[in-house]
């Protein structure tokens, strides 16, 4: 592909909820008509952000927007990309930096803002991604989803649901990327409703949804069983646990190596049943994509070992990594570990109780 075609793609890929990155690109080398332009700041930009996205190379993508920078002062994609990398390598000042940086070039692009908040989040700072969306509101977006995504941080934050459940009542029809149909979902488990929780599943025409962050998305077979294993249905559990699992294994036929899909995918094995299989795909998801090398997948994946172990009734390993994961930046907080049914088998424990407690607001 030449440099000008692979630039224009590239240049606009940043994606917050995107999980295949154009990664199927061959990088060419240009004509030496465009050597001039193959060293242009868009072009080392466009570089950074393949190495960065299908490679994993946070070294050298860091080094190309190194060479970009200076020609790119004012770019909004820019220092989304440093931040996202900054991020990633656990170099949290800097993606803050780059993120505020994006959001004062760009008050209203809704990748500047949400990451911005959503560094806040992974490091329980949820005071301070409230007030980043209530700037966001002031500004004129006033919007289900920015009230939404604020309503999120409050209830991750403090546990108090109201502010959610009333966005979510005032737009029964939201469901960006399918986000917002597993909180109502939860709320119904939460709230002892199965049914509802089945009704309003059943009533998204969607296959896949978001959940936890914004870069997964979980087949609906996984709600599903949920919701039976909420139910203590254990046939209907089995069943959707299945579903998922063909899904899940038709993906990784795709992307062999990608460490969050098998993370799931170790999870719903351990719904099956088969824990010796899912703390094997567990740890080989924690080999492909570890904390040192990624502290945000790596926190997400790591995440789905403590589930595995939660659900193969080895509660202590599962409440040792939480007690890491509180520990870092991570999207473990109050609210999660406190209502969502997931983390139910540990509730009563007192190990689990009082890291709980911790993150309560003080």
């Amino acid at each position: 592909m030449p440099a000008a075609s692979l630039r224009a793609l590239l240049a606009h890929s940043i994606d917050y909820a995107g999980m295949f990155p154009p990664c199927s690109l061959d990088l060419e080398p240009a004509p030496s008509n465009q050597a001039q332009y193959v060293r242009s700041a868009e072009a080392h930009f466009a570089m950074a952000d393949f190495l960065f996205r299908c490679h994993r190379d946070y070294d050298r993508a860091l080094e190309e927007l190194a060479i970009a920078r200076p020609g790119l002062p004012n770019s909004t994609p820019f220092f989304l990309l440093s931040g996202y990398i900054n991020r990633r390598r656990n170099h949290w000042l800097e993606a803050e930096r780059d993120f505020s940086t994006a959001v004062a070039l760009d008050p209203r692009n809704p990748n500047a803002y949400n990451l911005l908040a959503d560094t806040y989040v992974l490091q329980r700072r949820f005071p301070e991604a409230v007030q980043t969306y209530e700037r966001v509101l002031a500004v004129g977006e006033q919007t289900p989803i920015v009230q939404f995504r604020q309503a999120s941080a409050i209830f991750n934050g403090t546990g108090n649901s109201k502010p959610l459940r009333d966005v979510l009542a005032k737009s029964p029809e939201m469901d960006v990327a399918g986000g917002q149909t597993p909180v109502r979902v939860m709320f119904a488990l939460i709230d002892n409703d199965r049914a509802q929780a089945e009704r309003v599943l059943a009533a998204s025409p969607r296959s896949d949804f978001q959940d936890i962050d914004f870069s997964f998305y979980y087949p609906k077979a996984w709600f599903e069983a949920i919701i039976a294993r909420d139910n203590g249905d254990s046939a209907r559990t089995l069943a959707a646990f299945r579903t998922a699992h063909a899904i899940l294994a038709q993906r990784l036929v795709v992307k062999p190596e990608h460490a969050r899909t098998i993370a799931v995918l170790a999870q719903v094995d351990a719904g099956l049943g088969q824990k010796e299989p899912a703390l094997q795909e567990a740890q080989h998801a924690i080999d492909l994509m570890p904390i040192s090398k990624d502290i945000y997948d790596g926190g997400l994946v790591l995440e789905g070992l403590a589930q595995v172990y939660t659900w193969g009734d080895e509660h202590n390993h599962a409440i040792e990594l939480l007690q890491k994961l509180v520990s870092m930046p991570s999207y473990i907080n109050y609210g999660r570990l406190k209502f969502h049914p997931l983390w139910k088998p540990l509730r009563g424990n007192p190990r689990f109780e009082k890291i709980t407690s911790s993150l309560a607001p003080k």
